[in-house]
């Protein structure tokens, strides 16, 4: 913000009444630390996991074909952009 502030939005799952009033308690209140369950720390995005995904293919089936790995999912990632763009009209 203009003055060096930061101001955040979040969303929750749906909270007990004893968290909402906690939550509620701290409002307007300067924040110093938050406490994030484990479950939100290791969230991957959608392209980590599936760059995770094609490297236990790579492990599995395509080693000795492509060494470095680097190069197979560039190839991969290649064949499959190829698949989709031939979808589009």
């Amino acid at each position: 913000m203009k003055d060096g502030s930061l101001k955040v939005t979040l969303i929750t799952r749906e909270l007990a009444p004893a968290e909402m009033a906690e939550i509620m308690l701290s409002l307007n209140q300067e924040i110093v630390e938050i406490e994030m369950p484990d479950e939100a720390k290791g969230n991957k995005s959608q392209s980590q996991r599936l760059r995770g995904v094609i490297y236990r293919l790579w492990e599995q089936d395509y080693q000795g074909k492509y060494k470095d790995f680097n190069i197979f999912y560039d190839s991969y990632m290649d064949k499959m952009i190829e698949t989709i763009k031939d979808k589009l009209n």
